[in-house]
């Protein structure tokens, strides 16, 4: 069932500042390579945080991440109740929030990005425009008529999602005025998407990045990608799907930063895990996972002389 997103404040409030939650008892215990340690994480990152989870953990016999996977909205709100010291997010602290965690816990947030990705668009195949202008898009969600051809709407995955926060800091706005309307889940927009060829799902590539996994890419080849221009007074490079080739020359205008964020004061198994993630082995995984890793390690290949051979 969709819901119609009509209301998404600011993520901090006076009342999420007094929400309370379980504290987070094992942060004493920990070091950057030894102990337990439960870290927040935004719900788009589930299949590679997962990835990057299990290859640190088979390097550090004692060491046991645990990833709990929100949206973003909720993701905040157990960060500033203290549920966790370590968040994954899709975007930097907001100067309130940062100021929060200054004043109320006399610490000031580290923040480690190490990824960079996209917001995807997509469309049924049978919609017979498969591309639109960056203004195209705003004008869209904010219901402007006559709105871009061929589109009569925008989903999204849960309004609590990192994706909303998204557009809306876009718009300039602090709720949709247009018809931008709110799904349980993946399944559900596909659903949607097909009952409404019109319709145009906003989602995180990186749950669709990965060539290896044929779920999603067989999912994705039942839908039709959405190729959208830069904005008007930018350089103009026709119209792009966000890869790692337009990530790395900030050419593709949807673009976000997924960065680690830890208000431990210390040096933990949680920023031990960022390390991990931001180090040579972490970013070789992001990099097979189809994103931008940020930090990308030298190649050198070696050529010396004599005859060469193919081997089959």
């Amino acid at each position: 069932m969709k819901t119609s997103i009509k209301i998404l404040g600011p993520l901090l409030c006076a009342a999420l500042w007094a929400f309370t939650g379980c504290k987070q008892k094992d942060a004493t215990l920990s070091t950057p390579t030894m102990g337990e340690v439960v870290i927040g994480c935004d719900v788009q990152l589930r299949h590679l945080m997962q990835q990057q989870e299990e290859i640190f953990e088979q390097r550090y016999k004692y060491a046991k991440v645990h990833l709990k996977f929100l949206t973003e909205r909720d993701l905040l709100q157990q960060w500033l109740s203290d549920s966790f010291r370590t968040v994954i997010m899709g975007r930097e602290l907001s100067p309130e929030e940062t100021q929060y965690f200054q004043q109320q816990r006399q610490v000031s947030p580290r923040q480690f990005p190490f990824a960079q990705g996209a917001i995807a668009l997509l469309t049924h195949p049978s919609n017979p425009d498969s591309s639109l202008t960056y203004e195209e898009l705003l004008a869209l969600c904010r219901g402007a008529q006559p709105g871009p051809e061929g589109f009569s709407g925008v989903v999204l995955e849960d309004a609590a999602s990192g994706i909303s926060h998204y557009v809306l800091k876009l718009l300039g706005q602090s709720s949709f005025s247009g018809p931008v309307y709110a799904l349980a889940d993946k399944a559900e927009i596909f659903e949607y998407l097909k009952k409404n060829p019109g319709a145009l799902a906003l989602v995180d590539w990186a749950e669709f990045s990965d060539s290896d996994d044929l779920q999603r890419q067989r999912q994705l080849r039942e839908l039709t990608r959405v190729g959208i221009t830069r904005p008007a007074d930018s350089t103009q490079y026709g119209y792009l799907f966000p890869d790692q080739y337009s990530l790395q020359d900030s050419r593709y205008p949807l673009q976000r930063t997924w960065q680690f964020a830890s208000s431990s004061g210390r040096s933990d198994l949680g920023l031990g895990f960022a390390s991990f993630v931001t180090g040579e082995i972490g970013q070789r995984i992001i990099l097979k996972a189809g994103l931008l890793p940020l930090f990308q390690t030298e190649r050198w290949i070696e050529f010396v002389p004599g005859d060469f051979r193919v081997v089959q």
